[in-house]
């Protein structure tokens, strides 16, 4: 391993420049530390479209002393290479859940501890403490795991080196929005009117966020107004009604993938004095059943939108992470005009040992048929199966 260690930076420059997958660039940065510089020196992968991965939940083992601890390491399957299944060591997201952007982990710890991780360059970023999010108190959630909904970053902080990102987080039971810059001691809170944010999303210069009602809020952190989100869109109730509603871009304008049969209502059948301590397993039953397409038009006001049957040579992946559109003919295994989904019905995931990771698959817009991408089993009840998009 020593030889390896000192091969000339030039020799392996030459090598880098022609590894075509950033999967195999990670690989490659994993050697040691030498090769990791120069593959994180690369140009060729900046901006450039990738297949996520998708990182398992975390894994159990046991001691000497017969105690069973959460492993220090990561699994993080591969579908370009057939589910080929790379182990990385990741002792910084060690009991936290992770949320995923632009290759970005959002951790969160138990006792409300926050960070920006990359989990391939193991570079981390502290975030101020969740208890300065305003409401925090107010809003009354005991379960820090699941106080952070959904993250969206507005450039990787590694982008040009620079520092002039924004981190937008959906945050509380009801859905509220915050956002961080660097050198921010604490979360500030957008305003709005309405409330309820399902997903977010950073796209032509702003922030776009969902609410369960269907509008769509936009907010310039950059604007006069930056603490403001104002609607720019609305979709239509009968999309809403018991769909939930994803943002994510593709070919340069934003698409609404609603998603059916998530989980979110399976409360609505116990009532209001619901005991989650007489809750079994058996009684959820929850998966998805149906995705549907609507394009937005933003422009003029908004309001403007239409159904897509088709996303034609494109695939979108979904799930408790930043939703991410890809061009499915530039990669082997991955199948056009489909929907890769993972389990994000959070709400079982306070309830029980298990947790969340039942509900993942692909859903073919065409023949509205489902399959699998992964057979194996991956639960838990802090951080399930998300996608992670590959970088350095």
């Amino acid at each position: 391993m020593g030889n390896w260690a000192q091969l000339l930076e030039e020799l392996l420059v030459g090598v880098a420049e022609r590894i075509p997958l950033m999967e195999d660039l990670i690989a490659f940065g994993g050697v040691c530390r030498s090769w990791r510089s120069v593959a994180t020196k690369q140009q060729n992968f900046k901006g450039s479209q990738q297949v996520p991965w998708l990182m398992l939940s975390e894994e159990e083992e046991e001691n000497e002393q017969g105690k069973v601890k959460d492993t220090d390491e990561r699994r993080f399957v591969s579908l370009t290479k057939g589910g080929m299944i790379r182990r990385t060591a990741l002792p910084e997201a060690r009991g936290k859940r992770c949320l995923e952007t632009l290759g970005w982990f959002v951790t969160v710890s138990k006792d409300g501890e926050m960070s920006l991780l990359h989990p391939f360059s193991r570079v981390e970023i502290p975030l101020p403490h969740i208890n300065t999010f305003k409401n925090y108190v107010k809003d009354g959630m005991i379960n820090n795991f699941i106080f952070i909904r959904k993250a969206a970053l507005s450039s990787s902080p590694d982008s040009l080196g620079k520092s002039d990102y924004v981190l937008m987080v959906s945050y509380g039971g009801c859905g509220w929005l915050g956002f961080w810059r660097p050198g921010d001691k604490t979360w500030t809170t957008i305003e709005s009117r309405r409330g309820a944010f399902c997903d977010i999303s950073y796209y032509n210069g702003k922030f776009y966020g969902v609410d369960y009602g269907g509008s769509i809020f936009a907010c310039d952190v950059g604007g006069p107004i930056e603490t403001v989100a104002e609607v720019v869109g609305t979709i239509p109730r009968e999309f809403v009604t018991t769909m939930r509603p994803y943002l994510v871009e593709s070919e340069g304008v934003l698409l609404v993938v609603l998603r059916d049969g998530d989980g979110l209502d399976f409360l609505g059948d116990y009532g209001d004095d619901i005991d989650f301590d007489d809750l079994d397993e058996s009684m959820i039953d929850y998966g998805a059943e149906e995705f549907r397409v609507l394009e937005m038009d933003l422009n003029n006001g908004g309001g403007g939108w239409r159904e897509k049957k088709s996303l034609g040579a494109k695939a979108v992946f979904l799930g408790d992470n930043a939703s991410i559109s890809v061009e499915a003919s530039k990669f082997l295994g991955i199948k056009a005009n489909c929907i890769y989904y993972t389990d994000d019905c959070w709400e079982p995931y306070q309830c029980f040992k298990r947790g969340g990771g039942k509900d993942m698959g692909i859903y073919n817009l065409e023949d509205e048929s489902q399959t699998p991408f992964y057979k194996g089993e991956s639960f838990s009840p802090i951080c399930p199966p998300i996608w992670v998009n590959p970088s350095f």
